[in-house]
């Protein structure tokens, strides 16, 4: 039985590519007694049905540089972390 930091990671691969049969049930029986992945799994599903809604659509959004480097500097730290 995978982990809710393991499920999380596999419900974006989901998204994305298409899982092992196994996997993917094994996806569904832990929303099935975890609602809190289950709700992370709909909210991701519903930020893609809104991204795909935005299709031809061009957004204009720049961080500033200080922005950019707090943020990078952050993601770092996590991965260093999990790791």
């Amino acid at each position: 039985m995978y982990k809710c930091k393991e499920i999380i990671e596999l419900t974006s691969q989901n998204m994305d590519t298409t899982l092992p049969w196994a996997t993917r049930m094994e996806l569904k029986l832990h929303y099935l007694i975890c609602k809190t992945c289950l709700r992370y799994a709909r909210q991701l599903g519903m930020i893609q049905k809104a991204l795909g809604d935005m299709d031809g659509h061009t957004v204009s959004c720049q961080l500033p540089e200080a922005a950019r480097q707090r943020i990078a500097k952050k993601l770092q730290q996590a991965k260093e972390t999990s790791e």
